[in-house]
């Protein structure tokens, strides 16, 4: 009996060295932008690692709560976050929670091609703006001035909003949560990552605990979640550690590459 349940919790060494070196790679780049890296993840755990949809969501989520959680302590100990983004990220992790919940409640209930649609532009459009920005001049609209009453319901309102979108697609919602810290609430591109971090780590705590309870992860999907965590986490913890010394034009250009390639990720997927 031992032997046969060995057999079946053992994966090939290619799939282990596949896991770790994706999880370095995505976990770098995790941690130099201020995203999760679920979007990329997914492919490789689908097609590569041969999990189940529902399995993979599961590691995903797993090796995405270490990426966030390890990339933002370390931007925290550089400090990269200052008091005005540490009080917008608590107040929009509130509403994300909420939101998360009502948007897994709505799965299914709404129309998710048009909303994939919207989103894609949306993504398509501040991508392309951020990734130029460095090159080309593009008009935009002025930075709001908010006073503290108006920034909190603002914030709640987004990141209510963006909860709501997480739980419905299954995403940790970073690539919708930076721009909008930079063009509402006027955060720089590493200062928007770092507070995007934050947010992200209940959201996918929340989401990953939710599959747990539910039998999602056995025996083969735990160990391919620890190995692509421990690539991940040492990924994350370098990319973080550069965050704060790479020219911010660099970090904008692959952050818009990294929206126009999510944007590609979403409607693609099944």
């Amino acid at each position: 009996m031992r032997t046969l349940i060995t057999k079946k919790i053992q994966t090939p060494a290619s799939k282990v060295a596949i896991a770790l070196l994706s999880g370095f790679l995505f976990g770098t780049a995790a941690g130099l932008i201020g995203v999760g890296g679920g979007e990329f993840r997914m492919p490789i755990l689908l097609y590569a690692l041969e999990l189940s949809t529902v399995t993979a969501i599961a590691v995903n989520l797993l090796v995405g709560l270490l990426t966030v959680v390890v990339s933002f302590v370390r931007r925290f100990q550089l400090g990269l976050i200052n008091q005005h983004s540490l009080n917008v990220a608590i107040i929009m992790s509130f509403a994300s929670i909420v939101g998360a919940y009502f948007g897994a409640f709505l799965t299914g209930k709404i129309p998710e091609k048009p909303l994939k649609k919207i989103l894609a532009a949306f993504l398509i459009i501040v991508g392309l703006k951020i990734g130029l920005e460095p090159f080309i001049e593009i008009p935009f609209a002025p930075a709001f001035t908010l006073g503290v009453v108006e920034e909190t319901i603002l914030a709640a309102l987004i990141g209510l909003a963006i909860g709501v979108i997480a739980g419905s697609l299954g995403v940790a919602g970073g690539e919708f949560r930076i721009p909008a810290l930079m063009y509402i609430f006027s955060l720089d591109v590493v200062a928007a990552g770092t507070t995007s971090l934050l947010v992200s780590i209940p959201t996918v705590a929340t989401g990953f605990l939710k599959h747990k309870n539910m039998g999602h992860l056995d025996g083969k999907a735990t160990l391919i979640a620890v190995v692509m965590g421990l690539g991940s986490v040492l990924g994350a913890f370098i990319g973080a550690s550069f965050a704060g010394t790479v020219d911010k034009d660099i970090l904008k250009v692959l952050l818009g590459a990294i929206l126009v390639l999510a944007t590609v990720r979403m409607v693609t997927k099944p």
